[in-house]
């Protein structure tokens, strides 16, 4: 597995990010603890004292710093990337160019006025990525993803001759560029009214005031504020118990708003300026305002896309389109400084987007997909007997648990919990639904918030038909389909209630089309 390709190192630049990385994860700490511990940290050392440690500091930052830059190699063999590292213990690591899934790039402000970005290299293990460069030009980024994607394409076919980095270079320059989607920022509102993204930063504002405990006066000031405006509610409305409802009704509808103000700002900050772009056979989507992300996903590689609609979606007549692909999951996504580990986003392939646009988009990223061409199969319609039955005995097991505590005249609750599991039931059954499409299966669910989700056959892992006590009891059964990578996250399509013979034929249907077909991670 020698290489013919000279070694290379990181950007000349990249101690700088390395030294604010570290100065971030360990000085800042040590300075805010300092001085949230009380005193002056000058007082405690002296003026001599803290020179010292600010010294101590300072050169343990810059040898942290530059040992990456003069210890990181990476090389772009024909075949595999070859990446050597390590200070005591040397590690060489050869990454195929056939297991690389994706090839991201993250830019804040200060990356962008070096034309350098953190790359981040996604294998089909999931989890923590398989590299992290940290920092490379945007030219050397650019070869280096030519160059993988060109050997990724020789070994899905047949073994090319490898070519220069500057002929993979203008190969990738000359693949047709199509723009799929531009997201203007009043989609992006549209986005944070329909999403709710605000608790995320509610969650984080209490964290903060959990912290800083010795504020917590401003909840009695609340509290106050909150009192004397059901006084006045009371007078004006002529009767406390209406001044009591209006005070309620008031805090819930500020909340709401702050929520969607909060969820409007998040979308905005993070999915600033997202593009969708085809080049080739990679999608690119690019978005962030200050961090600026790159994502690239070569089309064979996904394995699920999901459309999500809640009803403040249909309101704008809108829809958001997710992806799925080995390397990263559908509910994560790199942070912003395109660390591994645990990701907060989920991957974006249309935050969001007219309804009527969804098919072309899928037509566009799968060549032969076309979902206005689908022929929707229902499931069983007495499935709707089994879903009320459970729907209503949950119901009177919580009005009974609420009758202890409350009294006896929370039983009355049962008839309105007994009419919306009917409504619930009917309705459930009515919008679930797949089709066996030439190109693969497509299933939609849900009638408050929709789902469809649609699975290629040559992506389907496993297929497997499962039979409960109560199915059997009902002549039914479920058909679990699953792909690469959705092991943790349980079945990635599960039809339920069909009937017992139906589900043996969807089963078999599934299981001969993905067979006849080559796998491609």
């Amino acid at each position: 597995m020698a290489s013919e390709h000279a070694e290379q190192q990181l950007h000349p630049l990249s101690p700088l990010f390395v030294a604010a990385k570290t100065a971030r994860a360990f000085v800042i700490p040590a300075i805010l603890v300092l001085f949230a511990s009380g005193g002056s940290p000058w007082a405690m050392w002296g003026a001599t004292g803290a020179r010292i440690w600010a010294t101590i500091a300072l050169v343990f930052v810059a040898l942290i710093s530059l040992l990456p830059y003069l210890i990181f190699r990476y090389t772009l063999a024909e075949e595999e990337m070859v990446i050597r590292d390590g200070i005591f213990t040397r590690t060489e690591r050869h990454i195929p160019y056939a297991r690389i899934q994706n090839i991201d790039l993250v830019q804040n402000p200060v990356h962008r006025a070096f034309n350098v970005a953190l790359v981040r290299v996604e294998t089909a293990s999931g989890g923590k990525p398989e590299a992290v460069i940290r920092v490379l030009s945007l030219e050397a980024i650019e070869r280096m993803r030519a160059r993988v994607f060109a050997g990724r394409a020789g070994a899905d076919t047949t073994r090319v001759e490898a070519s220069t980095d500057e002929g993979a270079g203008s190969a990738a320059r000359r693949a047709p560029r199509r723009l799929l989607l531009p997201l203007p920022t009043s989609e992006l509102v549209k986005l944070g009214i329909a999403s709710n993204k605000g608790m995320v930063v509610v969650g984080a504002v209490m964290g903060v005031f959990w912290q800083r405990q010795w504020e917590f006066d401003w909840i009695e000031q609340a509290q106050g504020y909150v009192g004397s405006g059901r006084e006045w509610l009371s007078t004006l409305a002529g009767s406390p118990l209406v001044g009591t409802i209006a005070a309620v009704a008031a805090i819930v509808v500020v909340g709401v708003v702050l929520l969607r103000l909060f969820s409007i700002g998040w979308y905005i900050f993070h999915l600033h300026g997202f593009t969708l772009t085809r080049v080739g056979d990679e999608l690119r989507a690019e978005y962030g305002l200050l961090n600026r992300i790159s994502r690239t996903v070569p089309t064979p590689r996904i394995q699920v896309l999901q459309v999500m609609e809640s009803p403040l979606h249909r309101v704008f007549g809108r829809q958001s389109v997710k992806l799925q692909t080995v390397g990263g999951g559908m509910e994560g996504e790199m942070d912003l400084q395109g660390q591994g580990g645990g990701k907060s986003e989920s991957q974006w392939l249309a935050p969001m987007i007219e309804s009527e646009r969804v098919p072309d988009l899928f037509s566009a990223v799968h060549d032969g997909v076309d979902l206005r061409r689908v022929v929707w199969q229902p499931i069983a319609q007495r499935a709707w007997q089994r879903v009320f039955k459970v729907r209503v005995a949950l119901g009177v097991m919580v009005t009974v648990l609420l009758a202890l505590v409350v009294g006896p005249w929370a039983l009355a609750l049962i008839v309105p919990m007994t009419l919306g599991a009917y409504v619930h039931a009917r309705l459930y059954v009515s919008h679930v639904a797949y089709s066996l499409a030439p190109w693969g299966l497509v299933f939609k669910s849900g009638w408050f918030n929709r789902t469809l989700k649609l699975v290629r056959y040559g992506k389907i892992q496993t297929v497997s038909q499962a039979e409960s006590p109560f199915d059997r009891r009902n002549g039914m059964a479920t058909v679990q389909i699953d792909t690469a990578g959705a092991g943790m996250q349980g079945h990635t399509i599960e039809i339920r209630y069909l009937d017992t013979a139906v589900a043996g034929d969807v089963a078999r249907r599934l299981y001969e089309e993905s067979s006849c077909r080559a796998f491609r991670w």
